[in-house]
């Protein structure tokens, strides 16, 4: 009869073996990504290599967005609250508005922090963003030809103001774009196409597959 201590230790290589095998099933996926710069909520400048050594899944959003991203972003919390401790230190969510000139650093890091405070968030100049869109082959495009009073939409997060004149005359685009969740390797490789459809303990898994590679 095997002892308790081997089973364990039988049990933990199963697991490492099946996450290594799971990792090995997830392609580079050639012409999605690459290198970028961008501004992170705290306004400061940051190069994608900075998350090299973690995995990442990045997002693309913005935080007038009434319905699809605060549900995206739900979803990620659930994920990233399914990884252990050790697990989520190696791991990086973040989200890249497709905004910017409304989205500004700081705006945006109150709203990620609405939902996670350990996400990233990223914003930039026009240019930069529509770079990162064009890497990841993402989409977006305004839905209405005038910008729409911000008051008349529902959003988890409102931006701050100091008095009412400035809230009746902010503005606002609202967008389609695209929802995939992009799931990076250590090396910032995409391995894998997902979506909040995606169950959220397959999704760990193949995480794990990449933090395990």
């Amino acid at each position: 009869m095997l002892k308790p201590m081997l089973i364990s230790m039988l049990i933990c290589l199963s697991v490492v073996n099946a996450n290594h095998v799971l990792a090995q099933a997830l392609p580079i996926l050639s012409g999605v990504g690459g290198a970028f710069s961008a501004i992170d909520a705290d306004g400061n400048a940051i190069e994608s290599t900075e998350f090299s050594g973690n995995v990442v899944v990045l997002a693309f959003g913005y935080t007038n967005c009434a319905d699809i991203c605060p549900f995206t972003l739900g979803y990620l919390k659930r994920l990233y609250a399914g990884l252990s401790n050790e697990e989520q230190q190696r791991t990086r969510i973040v989200f890249v508005t497709i905004d910017p000139e409304y989205d500004t650093p700081g705006h945006l890091k109150g709203f990620i922090g609405h939902f996670n405070k350990d996400f990233i968030g990223l914003s930039g100049t026009q240019e930069q963003i529509d770079y990162i869109v064009s890497l990841y082959q993402a989409e977006y495009k305004p839905l209405s030809v005038l910008d729409i009073p911000t008051q008349n939409i529902r959003r988890v997060n409102p931006k701050l103001f100091t008095n009412n004149q400035e809230l009746k005359d902010d503005k606002a685009s609202l967008y389609s774009h695209t929802v995939t969740l992009y799931l990076l390797d250590k090396q910032g490789y995409t391995r894998s196409l997902e979506y909040t459809g995606t169950p959220v303990d397959e999704f760990i898994d193949k995480i794990r597959g990449l933090l395990n590679e």
